[in-house]
């Protein structure tokens, strides 16, 4: 919206600039036909020439005076409603001045430019170029972000956000690469530099309302938690989940969001009665979540496409905690049904492994 802004404004004194020398043009270019007409009647062409070099060194004496006076203008226009007339107001002087639309006379004949326009153009359209390569970069880099993280896509954004760090567009983008390669690398130290460089770079621009912002800002400081004693790491869960809840609001159909909803509500109803005094001590109101808010947000992130072995695994944990054993065993079942999850994500699968042969006997 500012570019836009930005945009009219620019045009607007162009077109106020370019209205007045085009009438002073206008002025002096009459004023050279009458004396063509009186030279040709009195048949002193001499006169005439030299005069025409006097009203051309007017002209341009005028063009240098609206040049300078240009430097500490402030310009307003006020049009008419059925016209092209307007003024041009300046601080010493207030100039009637007329366009040459609706009139015979071509934009080509009397068009003319100051120096300082040029550079006004010349500025907007290289800042229109590098807005429309940023896209192009960040479309590539959309289309290079897979299942398979690519450490060239992390090195990418990190250069662009140093240059464009007010940028939210390729802010949210590198909070998520930052995710992906804290999750690609083993070392518990760089993990955690990557999730605080990602939080650092978003809190900079975390006042504006952008959905895709606000979830993986949550995401990071979610996973931060990992490193935080109990009473940080619930404070940092209640952050968590405000920026969840607010970009819910912006997108209630992503199913990630209301699956990393599901995490917090499952989390807070499985704290031990000492993690909730500690929470009590914290907050005048405990945060309240129960099994069954889990297990609906779980069901519906999977209903609108979020239904992999982890959010699966969930589900299976809240039936258990609802002693629903039996679908608890099915939803597991389902998991164990994968064999490529075996290498693809060994820890769900060894932990859907072990729930499924402790609470097989459940169903008999």
């Amino acid at each position: 919206m500012n570019h836009i802004q930005n945009s009219n404004l620019i045009a607007a004194a162009i077109g106020v600039t370019v209205g007045v020398i085009s009438a002073a043009g206008i002025f002096i270019y009459h004023k050279i036909l009458e004396n063509q007409q009186h030279t040709s009647t009195v048949g002193n062409l001499d006169a005439a020439n030299k005069k025409i070099v006097e009203l051309q060194k007017e002209l341009e004496a005028l063009r240098l005076q609206q040049s300078q006076q240009k430097k500490k203008r402030k310009i307003s226009r006020k049009f008419t409603s059925n016209d092209s007339t307007y003024t041009v107001t300046d601080n010493d002087t207030d100039i009637d001045a007329f366009s040459t639309a609706d009139t015979d006379i071509g934009d080509d004949e009397f068009y003319d430019c100051s120096d300082s326009e040029s550079v006004i153009g010349d500025n907007d359209m290289r800042i229109s170029d590098e807005l429309n390569q940023l896209d192009v970069i960040l479309k590539e880099i959309d289309e290079d972000v897979s299942e398979q993280f690519n450490i060239n896509v992390y090195y990418k954004l990190q250069t662009l956000v140093k240059s464009h760090e007010d940028n939210v567009e390729v802010v949210w983008r590198f909070a998520r690469a930052c995710y992906d390669h804290a999750e690609a690398v083993n070392d518990t130290n760089i993990r955690r530099t990557l999730l605080l460089e990602g939080i650092e770079h978003c809190e900079k621009v975390i006042e504006v309302q952008n959905p895709h912002l606000f979830k993986w800002y949550a995401i990071l400081v979610g996973l931060n938690g990992d490193y935080l004693s109990t009473a940080e790491k619930i404070k940092n869960g209640v952050r968590f989940k405000n920026y969840v809840e607010m970009a819910l609001d912006m997108r209630p159909n992503d199913s990630e969001l209301h699956y990393l909803l599901g995490r917090f509500k499952y989390e807070i109803a499985n704290l031990s009665w000492l993690e909730k005094k500690v929470a009590a001590t914290l907050f005048s109101e405990v945060p309240s979540a129960s099994y069954e808010e889990a297990l609906d947000r779980f069901e519906t992130a999977a209903k609108l496409g979020h239904k992999t072995p982890q959010s699966q695994l969930y589900i299976s944990k809240c039936y258990i905690a609802l002693k629903q054993y039996s679908r608890a065993v099915d939803c597991l079942k389902e998991i164990l049904d994968q064999p490529s999850l075996i290498t693809e994500d060994e820890k769900v699968h060894a932990e859907a492994s072990k729930l499924y042969n402790k609470y097989f006997g459940y169903c008999s």
